[in-house]
């Protein structure tokens, strides 16, 4: 599933291909989960609707996407989001 919930880590999983019939249960999942994080360090793809949600939402952050034209541009529109994870776990190795 494109969307679910990692209950164990209490996050937000967004993988694969995140088309725009996923957008209304990411919307629902960031509603009923307003603290949990979101990973989407195994997405290969968001349709626009899904990123509206999040940028609407502006979740916390523990992985962006794998691919680089992706990454780069949710690291930009999540800039801030991402700075502050970045500055939390910079030093870690």
């Amino acid at each position: 599933m494109p969307v679910s919930l990692d209950e164990t880590r209490e996050t937000i999983v967004l993988a694969e291909a995140c088309v725009v019939e996923e957008a209304e249960a990411l919307n629902q999942l960031l509603q009923d989960h307003p603290e949990w994080p979101v990973d989407a360090s195994e997405c290969e793809y968001l349709h626009t609707a899904v990123l509206q949600v999040l940028m609407s939402r502006q979740p916390k952050w523990t992985g962006l996407p794998k691919p680089p034209h992706l990454r780069r541009a949710m690291a930009q529109i999540f800039q801030s989001a991402v700075n502050q994870k970045e500055s939390e776990g910079g030093n870690q190795s």
